[in-house]
């Protein structure tokens, strides 16, 4: 008995992925209002199968392939439709064959049985794995690699040290990497520590964006000591990010009312501090209790070093792609949460995956010119 089309709908959205009979995987599979849309393997662009077209196929033709498709579905998607169907049918079989009250699971879903308790707090998903979740639909999960999606990162991936004279950088980001340790007050003292696993994620081996650091920065990293490591490295790397993560930096209201209150700071600033500098000045003045978010650290030993030394992790993520040690690497990609924040007038908290992933094709295709998607 062929399904209705709404309960062919619902379960419809249960589908991630597919694969064909002769193995083609087909990916981010999800209902859109009158179409079904999925990511070809190897592909970015999202395609298109209107649901009036696939439910015609369903319900008219019980033997499905390719071939018979051609008579339903327009476009160069008979492949994917019928590989839909398919595993539609595959849920169908599945669900038939166990007994009463047993869970049902979808590829990538479970579908848990209802709970009895009513109004139970749902737990909110981290901003930083919501980013990812969605990077990794659009560009391949098996590209992807973050402690985000259960693959953490580990030293054998990139090198990543505590001590930029571990690099083997060329004089002028060494002279680089000098002016930022004296703009950040640092006393020098590194361990050569591995700091790969501080990574927020890797892109690896990917047919276009190649082998790249990916940072998903949140408001803790616009801080003034960011701004001093930001216009120095403006004089060694390509202007692609530097500006507008600069522009975020100098919004005072932004620093009072999200960097300082993510990093535990009480007190406000009235006027924009112009170095690192300055705003250690101000955090001593203003009496401020320290925090394990603004504790001394090794190499930046004073209130206030935790900042210090995050701002130059980061140049050193910045700057990571060119090392010899790195040779595969391009440079990395940095998405500021602000950023989608800004695009749609929302707390990150509330946007969808697909929000997340426009403004994700959006920054690739501004910034970094990859006409992908």
């Amino acid at each position: 008995m062929k399904l209705n089309k709404n309960e062919f709908i619902r379960r419809l959205n249960l589908i991630k992925s597919a694969t064909s009979v002769t193995g083609k995987m087909y990916r981010a599979i999800r209902v859109d209002g009158r179409y079904v849309t999925f990511i070809r393997r190897g592909k970015f662009s999202p395609e298109e199968i209107h649901i009036d077209e696939l439910y015609d196929l369903y319900v008219h033709e019980d033997a499905i392939n390719t071939s018979v498709a051609k008579d339903y579905i327009s476009g160069r998607s008979q492949s994917p439709a019928v590989a839909i169907l398919n595993m539609l049918e595959k849920h169908i079989d599945q669900e038939s064959d166990r007994g009463p009250g047993e869970e049902a699971t979808a590829e990538g879903v479970d579908i848990q049985k209802p709970n009895t308790i009513a109004r139970t707090k749902k737990k909110r998903i981290k901003d930083e794995d919501k980013f990812f979740l969605a990077i990794s639909e659009l560009a391949g999960e098996e590209f992807i690699v973050s402690k985000n999606i259960g693959k953490p990162i580990n030293k054998s991936d990139v090198f990543l040290s505590d001590n930029y004279l571990d690099y083997d950088f060329d004089h002028r980001v060494i002279d680089c990497h000098k002016k930022i340790l004296h703009a950040l007050d640092s006393d020098g003292s590194f361990s050569s520590a591995s700091l790969s696993h501080f990574i927020d994620g890797l892109v690896i081996g990917h047919p276009v964006l190649g082998n790249r650091i990916v940072e998903f920065d949140e408001e803790q990293h616009f801080t003034p000591a960011r701004k001093d490591t930001l216009k120095l490295l403006k004089t060694i790397i390509p202007d692609v990010y530097l500006s507008e993560y600069l522009d975020i930096c100098n919004d005072l209201d932004y620093l009072n009312d999200a960097v300082l209150k993510k990093n535990r700071i009480k007190n406000r600033l009235s006027i924009l501090p112009d170095t690192h500098k300055d705003f250690i000045q101000w955090l001593h003045d203003s009496e401020e209790k320290i925090s394990g978010y603004i504790e001394p650290k090794k190499g930046f030993d004073y209130p206030g070093g935790r900042i210090a030394q995050r701002a130059y992790y980061d140049s050193l993520r910045d700057t990571a792609h060119l090392s010899p040690k790195n040779k595969s690497f391009k440079p990395p990609l940095r998405f500021a949460k602000k950023q989608f924040e800004d695009v749609y007038k929302n707390d990150f908290k509330n946007l969808s995956t697909d929000q997340l992933r426009y403004v994700i094709i959006i920054q690739l295709n501004a910034r970094y010119e990859m006409k992908l998607f």
